[in-house]
Parts: structure tokens; C-alpha cells; sequence
């Protein structure tokens, strides 16, 4: 692979849409919690600031502190989502890396040992995973070196008979 390859493969970060698209729903609900959460603390607070407030100038109040917060929070939701979506992706693309060369080995294929990025963290499951690799690959060789020994004097037998 050539570098302008690997260099475009890492400009995909939307690996796992299902798994990626949940990560990032979540941020954006937890980012909707927080703001339902001071938005409430804002209500009581002021409510209780002055008790003998019309509601009118209470909900004033927190109009006037509320909206410039979520005006600002909406400017940080997208690097937020972007930071989720990349982050996410060294995990992802790391698990999508694991799926691929499973499935060649289930399929009887052999497969290249996986090699990690720098930093991710899959570093020993990778290990693991290259050792079962090397292991099955040597069993099914010694199991077809065996079976060709054993056809081998089959057919000796057949001969000789």
C-alpha cells in the first residue's frame, strides 16, 4: 500500500456507522442533559433569588442567562461530535482491522499479521490474535503433512497387495 493510500485510509473516520453513530448520539444526549440540568438549576435559582418576583421577571432572568449558554454550547457541539467521531475511530477501525482477518481465517484463509497503529490500544489483543494465527496456520500444516504421510502409505498398501 502505497503512502497516499494509508494516508487517505486514515482520512476515514466513519468506519462503523451503527457503533460510531451511537458514540456520537450519545455525546449529543449527554450534551442535551447538561444543558436541561442548568437550565433547571437556572429556574429554581432564580425563583428562589427573589420570591416575591413576578414569573415574568424570573423567566427574564434566566432567558437572559440560558440562551447565551446554549449559544455557546452549540459552537463547541460540533468539535465535540468531531472529537467523538475520531477518537472513536482508533477503536473501530482497529476492531473492523480484527473482524477482516477473523473472518479470512474462518473462511481457511491465512492471514498477514495484524499490525497496530501507534497509540491504539489493541496493541496486546493483537499479539494474542497474531499467536492463534501462527498456531492454527502450524496445526493445519502438521495436519496436512499428516494426511499426506498417511495417503502416502495407503496407497503403498494398495500397491503392494
Amino acid at each position: 500500500m502505497s503512502k497516499r493510500e494509508k494516508h487517505e485510509r486514515r482520512r476515514l473516520f466513519w468506519v462503523d456507522p451503527k457503533l460510531q453513530g451511537g458514540l456520537v448520539l450519545r455525546a449529543v444526549m449527554h450534551w442535551g442533559i447538561c444543558l436541561l440540568s442548568v437550565g433547571t438549576v437556572l429556574v429554581v435559582g432564580a425563583a428562589f433569588s427573589d420570591l416575591h418576583a413576578p414569573v415574568s421577571a424570573v423567566m427574564r432572568m434566566v432567558f437572559d442567562y440560558f440562551v447565551p449558554a446554549v449559544l455557546v454550547s452549540l459552537l463547541v457541539l460540533p468539535i465535540i461530535v468531531l472529537d467523538t467521531i475520531r477518537h472513536s475511530n482508533r477503536l473501530v477501525g482497529s476492531v473492523a482491522r480484527f473482524r477482516n482477518a477473523m473472518q479470512r481465517l474462518a473462511d481457511g484463509e491465512t492471514t498477514s499479521p495484524l499490525i497496530v497503529r501507534d497509540g491504539d490500544c489493541w496493541k496486546t489483543l493483537a499479539d494474542q490474535f497474531n499467536r492463534i494465527a501462527l498456531r492454527l496456520e502450524e496445526l493445519e500444516t502438521a495436519s496436512s503433512t499428516s494426511q499426506k504421510k498417511t495417503s502416502s502409505c495407503h496407497q503403498e498398501e494398495v500397491v503392494s497387495t
